[in-house]
């Protein structure tokens, strides 16, 4: 996650990665907010905005050593939690599992915009969703016509399994 911090007079934007925070950063932030750590990463996820000044003031602190709580207060739309690539990846990739059975490109875009707006590159986000959705229905495609499969170059079976043991892939109905 990151905070990013766009200053009201046009000052530059920073981009402040909370998984960089050391565990003595931690303790410091924990501890002027009367609360966990724990507590602090679910409140960032709201948005809250004491948990986001109180992390950005002690990132900040690095590059400004002398900076101090009443000095760094700004306004509460300067402050964002947003998402980093990796992250947009690994909740995309799970929301994409999810949503398989949405049919369109626009319908996937309209159920994950939530993970487009958290996203600190929402273009990245937007074009991963369109890719990911695309893939299964390439991979589905490749099964039917028997053709070689991107990741192993073999022909994916057609027949289904001859094996009684459980169910799998070849020999499950898809659930409605």
């Amino acid at each position: 996650m990151l905070i990013v911090y766009t200053p009201a007079d046009g000052g530059e934007v920073e981009q402040l990665d909370i998984r960089g925070v050391r565990v003595a950063e931690a303790s410091i932030i924990s501890r002027n907010m009367d609360t966990t750590w724990k507590q602090v990463k679910e409140r960032l996820a709201d948005d809250d905005p004491e948990a986001m000044r109180m992390v950005a003031l002690v990132l900040k602190r690095r590059s400004h050593p002398s900076l101090k709580l009443e000095e760094f207060d700004p306004l509460v739309d300067e402050l964002a939690v947003r998402l980093d690539k990796t992250e947009i990846e690994q909740w995309v990739t799970e929301a994409i599992g999810a949503i398989d059975d949405i049919a369109t490109p626009e319908q996937a875009l309209l159920v994950l915009q939530p993970i487009i707006d958290a996203a600190v590159d929402a273009e990245f986000a937007r074009e991963l969703i369109l890719r990911l959705h695309a893939a299964p229905k390439d991979q589905a495609d490749a099964a039917e016509s028997g053709a070689p499969s991107e990741k192993t170059g073999a022909s994916t079976p057609t027949e289904p399994g001859t094996s009684d043991s459980s169910p799998t892939s070849s020999t499950s109905q898809p659930q409605p």
